[in-house]
């Protein structure tokens, strides 16, 4: 499984998610504040993952930030450190300005159905 590639264990559902971060908040200073990151780090990446819920209410699910140490942005870095961050989800999705998780079932083509209602 590529780290980097959201997957579960039969994959039911698959997807993209879209974010544009908060223009208020940053989750790298959030990590900073709780020692998590370092001064000369940057967030990269940031994964969500509900494992093995047993149909229940889940208010911290599980987050792994992934973190480049780096003064300038770098598109391909060598390395990059993952951290488990304990957060409740209200408070994760505030440092997002939008957030967008679109799921289909699997191998089905919707792209030229018509959508009867919101979206």
């Amino acid at each position: 499984m590529d780290i980097f590639q959201a997957g579960v264990q039969y994959n039911d559902f698959e997807g993209s998610v879209a974010a544009d971060k908060s223009d208020t908040k940053a989750l790298i200073e959030f990590l900073k504040q709780q020692g998590l990151a370092n001064e000369a780090e940057r967030l990269v990446g940031i994964r969500i993952a509900f494992n093995e819920n047993a149909e229940r209410e889940i208010h911290s699910p599980g987050v792994v930030a992934y973190l480049v140490e780096s003064e300038e942005f770098v598109q391909t870095p060598e390395s990059v450190r993952a951290v488990e961050i304990d957060i409740p989800i209200a408070i994760l999705f505030s440092f997002f300005k939008r957030f967008d998780l679109v799921m289909t079932k699997r191998a089905m083509d919707l792209s030229k159905a018509h959508v009867d209602g919101p979206h």
